[in-house]
């Protein structure tokens, strides 16, 4: 792309909710394809001296008005009955074991339970899931261990159960703890409960996360600011600033134009980013912010880290992506959508695979980009140039000028960073880096410039 593709390109964002590329990063899931492969072949380009990272996907959540809280598009399914959930538990059991089978018991760095909510496990399956990766992987003291959850449902018996089995870090999909807001999404939540969670995991060595969204019904700056202090001041170790997604069916999306203009957005987003860093907080990504005295999110970092590191999804709807390098590229694929068929295929010891992407050395080279200009660890133009060859600088020039000529990115010895009103739309900034790629990939599958094969967004990493 020339500096005008590029200039015409941003201009025609800028009324657009930019969101994030967290799920997938490159590419978009349309341009995925259905696979035949089991997983073996698709497990063999892992390395051994990579960082190994486990995503296991709990589905199950509380019914909303409107469902699915109003704008999630994640795997997920309505809690029925806890039988469901126990035999649910027993199949992702199965699934754990069979991936260790293949990978050997190696030592894992991180292990995230996602959702879904997780929290809507009892103490029993908690335990049984805990162990079973437990005897599958080698869990040491330095592998972080993610719990997240919905905050009613941290009760004690459930916060007392996690503490047993070493959990290290919870994290509460807060989203917002404006009363006045939480209508918009069914949701209910008790400030006193979330509270005494904040506090139980500080008194029981756990870090404790929180995700807050911009871009809500009604948000203002104010309110998020005092969002961000009641958390901190309630002992949070990471606060998750996430640019509201309106995409697919959703329906916040069906209502986007009740929703605050994009620059009212921007601003919101701004306004808790300015005040995680007055209150000392690092900035680790565009979206997540760490107390001082805390390591950046090892499974963020991780998720980041594509080229060194390993990462395999499981469960219902879980996503994995192997990178293999650029000499030997590896691919990125999903298990199976449909719980039923995914529950039947593990317990008969079939694939559970839906589909794929294979990557190339560009596609690698692409996401190491995105990801790079994401957040930690930052694009650096001497590892840049270790890895491909080329120079950072010149290999993009027009883009880097375009965003700097906006006073989106600047220069930090090796580095670019994206500043002011960039950092809002990292997304927008990725989208257009990879535009040059995404073309061809529309190019070779004969797609139209408005194609699309819209698929479920699942498992957040």
């Amino acid at each position: 792309m020339d500096q005008q593709q590029i200039e015409k390109y941003l201009d025609g964002s800028l009324s657009r909710t930019p969101g994030t590329k967290i799920q997938y990063g490159h590419p978009s899931p349309r341009y995925w394809e259905k696979s035949d492969l089991d997983l073996p072949d698709l497990l063999a380009p892992m390395r051994p001296e990579r960082q190994l990272s486990l995503y296991l996907h709990i589905p199950f959540c509380v019914p909303t008005e409107p469902g699915a809280c109003g704008f999630c598009l994640f795997a997920r399914e309505d809690f029925e009955s806890y039988p469901l959930v126990r035999r649910y538990v027993d199949s992702l059991v199965r699934e754990i074991e069979r991936v260790a089978s293949l990978t050997g018991r190696r030592k894992v760095d991180c292990v995230y339970y996602g959702g879904g909510t997780p929290n809507l496990l009892r103490g029993p399956e908690i335990k049984r899931i805990f162990e079973a990766v437990a005897t599958s992987f080698i869990v040491t003291d330095d592998t972080e261990i993610t719990f997240e959850g919905y905050p009613p449902l941290f009760t004690q018996e459930r916060l007392e159960a996690l503490a047993e089995v070493g959990c290290n870090r919870i994290s509460l999909g807060i989203q917002t703890l404006q009363p006045d807001l939480l209508p918009e999404s069914g949701r209910t939540q008790d400030l006193a409960q979330i509270e005494s969670t904040l506090r139980f995991a500080a008194d029981h060595g756990m870090r404790a996360n929180v995700d807050l969204i911009t871009g809500w019904f009604g948000q203002t700056p104010e309110s998020i600011i005092k969002d961000v202090d009641t958390l901190l001041d309630w002992g949070a170790t990471g606060l998750v600033n996430h640019p509201l997604m309106i995409v697919g069916d959703s329906d916040f999306a069906r209502r986007a134009e009740q929703l605050p203009d994009v620059p009212a957005q921007a601003r919101t987003f701004d306004a808790a980013r300015i005040r995680l860093l007055e209150r000392g907080f690092r900035m680790d990504s565009y979206t997540d912010y760490t107390a001082p005295d805390q390591r950046c999110v090892r499974y963020l970092e991780l998720y980041r880290d594509i080229l060194n590191t390993d990462r395999i999804g499981v469960g219902y709807g879980a996503n994995s992506l192997i990178a293999g390098t650029e000499f030997a590229p590896g691919s990125t694929w999903a298990n199976l959508r449909s719980i039923g068929a995914w529950q039947a295929g593990v317990d008969e010891g079939r694939t559970v695979i839906d589909d794929r992407y294979a990557f190339s050395a560009d596609d690698l080279k692409v996401l190491y980009l995105l990801k790079g200009l994401e957040g930690f660890p930052w694009l650096d133009a001497a590892d840049y140039s270790r890895r491909f060859g080329g120079d950072l600088k010149r290999d993009y020039a027009p883009f880097w000028e375009a965003f700097e000529a906006r006073g989106w990115l600047r220069w930090e010895g090796d580095s670019p960073r994206l500043r002011g009103d960039g950092i809002f739309y990292t997304a927008t900034v990725q989208r257009v880096l990879a535009e040059p790629r995404v073309q061809q990939l529309r190019t070779s599958r004969g797609m139209g410039a408005r194609s699309r094969n819209p698929l479920p967004v699942v498992v957040r990493g």
